[in-house]
């Protein structure tokens, strides 16, 4: 960068004349506001997914149980009996 002849303000309240680099007003926002570090945050599909995974499907109803497949990739009917969807879903996991 290109330097020019200042005054620059002494302590003694004095000035003197000294070569100073100029600074634009983006290096001056740069230099006082650097940028914050990125924060990385789970997924929360990931997390509700493992959460589903250990719950007992027994506990839960004929619309959980078809939310919960559609989660892991299931198109269940629930026309179906409860124990042929949790059928379906146990065979479904144990072939994945």
């Amino acid at each position: 960068m290109a330097k020019s002849l200042d005054r620059v303000l002494q302590p003694d309240g004095s000035y003197k004349w000294e070569e100073v680099e100029h600074i634009t007003e983006a290096q001056q926002i740069a230099t006082a506001c650097p940028a914050p570090a990125p924060v990385v945050q789970p997924k929360k599909e990931a997390l509700e997914v493992q959460k589903e995974t250990t719950a007992d499907f027994e506990a839960m109803t004929k619309a959980q149980l078809e939310t919960y497949g559609r989660t892991i990739g299931l198109e269940l009917d629930k026309r179906h009996t409860k124990a042929e969807l949790i059928a379906e879903i146990q065979k479904f996991t144990s072939a994945n």
